[in-house]
């Protein structure tokens, strides 16, 4: 933590205080007015004490719900002193002559003190366990970031060879546009042409390295209406690479017409990009037969369907129950993150992620994620 923020926390920290103290004083005075309304009226209308005092002991508990403990303790003590005063014979005097009376008070105290703090232990628990929520949904988002990060650095390959692609293709196009521009007679209708080729390369790199920008940068979660389809051909593009190293022959079955999911792009291209490279890793071990990966997309009903389908060794049904449990891995290198992570990501969208075996080899993982409503805005492929 750097000065800046000692700072900063320092500033805060009386602002803070303070704060609360004046919140604690404006519920005091609240509840207080609304006792002595409360009492003006009970008067009024000539109540027994006992009635006062069940009427007293409502305003108790909904300060109590509302309000802090100090609040709630002060309104309770001046509850007492006005049904002592205005309701316990003789009236407009603290003296109470009826033991009855006076078991009675002692009891709204007691009741009301008893209220008052299961009341404020519970709103305590209940601000523990929201801290406890936020502080574990960061965790799991940190946690998202780091297997992100893990999953670019495994693809370092990959993602050079499609930024080399369109850098060598900048390179060559300005050589052939500057051969044209030195000829005796400058064919700048040429030149333009490829100065234009070259323009494209630089977008093509630009893009590919926004798209690993925004697979590694940390930020909140955003859901927007995603094109499935479109998601799925951006993760496919850092694989090719790996695909063509691994021999691994890659089909699509991408319907041409799918209703926009409303998700966040980088979280479910996170999925997409862990099960395409746990199929492409648990395909290294095949020599027998051809490496063969199906990525397909759907819809059924009011669900958008991903799959991925390899001709791996598959799995052992003794751990398909525990497939997605976190540091559980089959591979000797793997953290046991992936698959754990992906499943918490696709059930936050409301979806469902799963595996079944594929046969005749392989496994196939699946995931459904729920779409708009209204899905009249759809994709035509």
């Amino acid at each position: 933590m750097g000065a800046l923020e000692y700072v900063t926390l320092a500033l805060e920290a009386p602002n803070g205080r303070l704060h609360g103290y004046w919140r604690v004083v404006v519920q005091t005075l609240s509840g207080s007015v609304a006792l002595a309304m409360l009492t003006f009226v009970c008067f009024g209308l000539h109540l027994n004490l006992a009635t006062a005092l069940c009427l007293c002991l409502t305003l108790i508990v909904l300060l109590s719900l509302w309000g802090s403990f100090v609040a709630s303790a002060v309104v309770s003590l001046l509850a007492v002193a006005s049904l002592n005063y205005y309701f316990a014979p003789p009236i407009f005097t603290f003296q109470i002559t009826d033991p009855f009376d006076g078991v009675a008070v002692v009891l709204f105290l007691t009741t009301s003190g008893v209220i008052t703090a299961m009341v404020s232990s519970a709103r305590t628990r209940a601000a523990a366990n929201l801290r406890a929520e936020q502080a574990l949904r960061e965790a799991q988002a940190e946690l998202a970031h780091a297997n992100r990060v893990m999953l670019v650095g495994e693809m370092t390959a990959s993602i050079a060879h499609e930024i080399n692609q369109p850098l060598t293709g900048v390179v060559a196009n300005a050589g052939t546009a500057l051969r044209y521009l030195a000829a005796q007679t400058p064919n700048v209708e040429e030149a333009r042409q490829y100065l234009g080729l070259i323009a494209s390369d630089g977008e093509r790199a630009a893009e590919t390295i926004r798209g690993i920008r925004a697979l590694v940068k940390n930020v909140p979660t955003r859901r927007d209406l995603l094109d499935m389809n479109e998601a799925i051909c951006e993760v496919i593009a850092l694989t090719q690479n790996e695909l063509q190293r691994s021999s691994v022959k890659l089909q699509t079955r991408l319907s041409s017409e799918l209703p926009l999911v409303p998700a966040d792009r980088i979280q479910l291209q996170q999925v997409i990009l862990n099960l395409i490279v746990n199929a492409i890793e648990a395909m290294n071990e095949v020599r027998d037969r051809p490496r063969e990966l199906v990525v397909s997309s759907g819809s059924e009903s009011n669900d958008v369907f991903v799959e991925v389908r390899d001709s791996g060794p598959g799995l052992d049904p003794a751990n398909i129950d525990r497939l997605f449990k976190s540091f559980f891995t089959t591979k000797l290198e793997g953290m046991g993150m992936g698959l754990s992570i992906s499943r918490s990501i696709i059930e936050g969208h409301g979806g469902r992620l799963w595996a079944t075996p594929n046969e005749p080899h392989g496994v196939v993982f699946r995931f459904s994620l729920p779409t708009e409503a209204d899905d009249g805005a759809r994709h035509e492929g």
